[in-house]
């Protein structure tokens, strides 16, 4: 097929979904191999799997970062995106789901439907993506073909259909069943071959048959009267029609079964993409293609996916290479773009001029001198252009709506060598502009370099491709706890300054009455100076002097918070006083009133919103109250309870990975700051003698 001149009703934009270990890289292997787009399937055991471009995907066995390649299939081209299925890595998954119009969600044969699925379905159906299913490794032990489709049915919450069926289980799988035409396929001694149909399963065959079938006519009068009066079956043609209709209606969810390994049901499942997965049109009625005029807020645009409308597309990836530089991947929506055409990004509100224009296919990149509706390319060294942004037309802007992931669920300090801080800053900056998952900002306070992500292994990870990207070695370590300082009851005290020697002296003195506020009251001052006690001119000085004071309290040298202070009396002499010397005596009685106003330690609260299975609630919450955690609600949420929880901060820095421990990776959670509380006693000790 020639990719000049696509024609959008034989795309298939897909991505490939599965848990961790579910063999979505060499099921793209297989597929690719059999469109021949590459001359032999590499192995993800040996690093030599077409979609795994990191040498920590290599070293680890884990894809970390969707990968992009291409093929054809019944003159069809198909643009697959290969996605992480580990938990860590699967927030990165939802750009994609932008982008496509259809998946195909991997199960394994051997362990069901896993936590790694069910947040992958949540995605596809919040971003209304086509699904179809493949339940993969049926050449392995244990596997088992009936449970595996009623957990998907089960867990999933859909009428789960199979198309193709196995010859056998485990060692003795051998080929499938497919359905519609009631072909049996042996895949033994490495050919692909039809064979006589084997009567083993001719039962079961005939019994899923005729559940599809009645699923077509169902749906249509005519057909239902003919195939119940006078028993005649729809053809093929209409066959497929009805099942691409349910589908496409997620009233159905197809499922077909093999081996990527062995290169088994691969075939089947590929003309299943064609049959059954929308085109970039369909999946524009689906979901259509509408924006916002970025030059007026809240005014609608729409785009067709047609290479007549003006040019628009997202970017959902980005790669950058210290040597080669950036490379932004795109899904074209509509229109076309040339090599070195300028655009606009409506998200930076900046003209760009592309740069030359490529297919993806893993790491290798083809070079092509135009893309258009309905493709998946990348477009080089944009200089303002992140993951998320809209590029359009320079006369016809559109911007469409952003991807809004999940914040980070686990932060760390970076620790570095002093010389090596801003190399290390520089090349977080840019695997942050890759990972829009990742978070890398400096804490104001603390000075800490933060890095916050979607567990450890994602942070070590990005740690480790610091090093080999840009040679600079840091290592993570606990964040500092912003604890605060404030006073437990009121005091009065005296600020003096007293100096003489020789010459000029220096002499201040004020009376403060320090009293403590609620929490999130901040700092106030007041000046309740009456007679001329101090002149006008030293009242500013005096509130200097303890501003001065309020960043380092008497406990740990933590700010100090939630206070008023009056200043109510004072004096003064008429040639040695000043302002140096009133801001000297504002902070001597600062710190006095900290001392005698029973300075007590504060620490910051999180209010957290914790997503968990039913079966696992109590736990979670006995996980909480031992973290001094306090309930404040739980809502029931579809097989699921949205807990909210107020705890420390303090008690919760690695809560990320305690989440997924206790839910196996099904649980997901939010927190901020709220506010302050006071540290218990015997805790406040132990964290200031670590202090000391």
């Amino acid at each position: 097929m020639s990719t000049e001149a696509l024609d959008i009703l034989n795309i298939r934009n897909v991505v490939l979904l599965a848990h961790g270990g579910g063999g979505k890289t060499t099921l793209a292997e297989a597929l690719l191999f059999n469109g021949q787009a590459i001359d032999r399937r590499g192995e993800v055991g040996m690093g030599t799997a077409v979609m795994s471009t990191e040498a920590e995907e290599m070293e680890r066995g884990i894809t970390i970062t969707p990968h992009v390649g291409y093929c054809t299939w019944r003159n069809h081209w198909f643009n697959l995106v290969d996605t992480p299925g580990y938990v860590d890595f699967l927030e990165s998954t939802r750009s994609v789901m932008q982008v496509v119009g259809g998946a195909v969600m991997i199960v394994s044969g051997q362990l069901g439907v896993k936590p790694e699925n069910v947040r992958l379905w949540e995605m596809a159906e919040e971003a209304r993506v086509v699904v179809i299913g493949f339940i993969n490794k049926m050449d392995l032990p244990r596997t088992d073909f009936i449970r595996v489709l009623g957990d998907i049915e089960q867990t999933l919450r859909v009428t789960a259909l199979p198309l193709t069926i196995p010859i056998g289980m485990g060692e003795d799988f051998s080929g499938i069943i497919d359905l519609i035409p009631m072909t049996a396929w042996s895949a033994r001694n490495g050919q692909f071959t039809q064979i006589d149909f084997p009567e083993s399963v001719r039962a079961d065959a005939l019994h899923y048959r005729t559940q599809l079938l009645e699923k077509v006519v169902e749906a249509d009068d005519a057909l239902l009267e003919r195939y119940l009066e006078e028993g005649e079956e729809p053809d093929e043609a209409t066959i497929h029609a009805g099942l691409r209709k349910a589908v496409h209606e997620r009233r159905l969810f197809l499922v077909f079964c093999g081996s990527g390994l062995a290169n088994i049901g691969v075939r089947a499942l590929a003309n299943g993409i064609v049959h059954y997965l929308p085109n970039p049109v369909e999946k524009a009625v689906i979901k259509p293609l509408v924006g916002e005029d970025p030059h007026q807020p809240g005014r609608a645009v729409a785009r067709s996916p047609s290479v007549t409308d003006p040019f628009s597309a997202m970017v959902f990836k980005t790669t950058i290479d210290p040597f080669a530089g950036k490379l932004s991947i795109v899904r074209v929506f509509s229109g076309a773009i040339e090599t070195d055409q300028p655009f606009y990004n409506s998200d930076r509100k900046s003209k760009e001029r592309g740069g030359r224009l490529f297919r993806m296919q893993g790491k290798e990149m083809r070079t092509v001198n135009r893309l258009q509706a309905g493709e998946i390319g990348a477009i080089a060294k944009l200089e303002e252009t992140r993951s998320g942004d809209t590029l359009c037309a320079m006369d016809q802007p559109i911007q469409y709506q952003r991807v809004r992931f999940l914040e980070p669920t686990l932060s760390f300090a970076v620790e570095v060598e002093a010389q090596q801080e801003d190399r290390v800053a520089a090349g977080l900056g840019k695997l942050t502009e890759e990972d829009p998952t990742l978070h890398f900002f400096r804490n104001a306070e603390t000075h800490e370099m933060i890095l916050a992500g979607m567990g450890q292994t994602h942070l070590r990870v990005t740690l480790d491709r610091l090093k080999r990207k840009f040679g600079v070695v840091a290592t993570l370590k606990a964040q500092q706890v912003p604890y605060r300082e404030t006073i437990s009851r009121p005091v009065r005290v005296q600020g003096r300054l007293k100096k003489q020697s020789g010459g000029r002296g220096q002499f201040g003195d004020c009376w403060l009455e320090v009293e403590p506020l609620p929490r999130g009251g901040g700092y106030q001052f007041e000046d309740h100076i009456v007679g001329g006690a101090i002149p006008r001119q030293y009242i500013p000085s005096v509130e200097k002097g303890i501003q001065e004071e309020l960043g380092k309290g008497i406990l740990g040298g933590y700010p100090v918070v939630d206070f008023k202070v009056a200043l109510v009396d004072g004096s003064f002499h008429p040639v040695d006083s000043s302002d140096n010397a009133f801001r000297a005596a504002g902070g001597i009685g600062f710190r006095k009133a900290m001392e005698e106003g029973g300075a007590v330690l504060l620490e910051p609260i999180m209010a957290m919103e914790i997503t968990v299975p039913d079966d696992v609630l109590g736990d979670v919450i006995g996980d909480l109250n031992s973290r001094r955690g306090r309930i404040t609600g739980v809502t029931p949420k579809v097989n699921n309870q949205i807990v909210l929880a107020e705890t420390p901060m303090a008690e919760v820095l690695d809560y990320g990975n305690v989440l997924n421990a206790i839910t196996s990776g099904r649980g997901l959670y939010t927190m901020r700051v709220i506010g302050y509380q006071e540290v218990p006693s015997h805790i406040a000790r132990v964290v200031l003698n670590k202090k000391g």
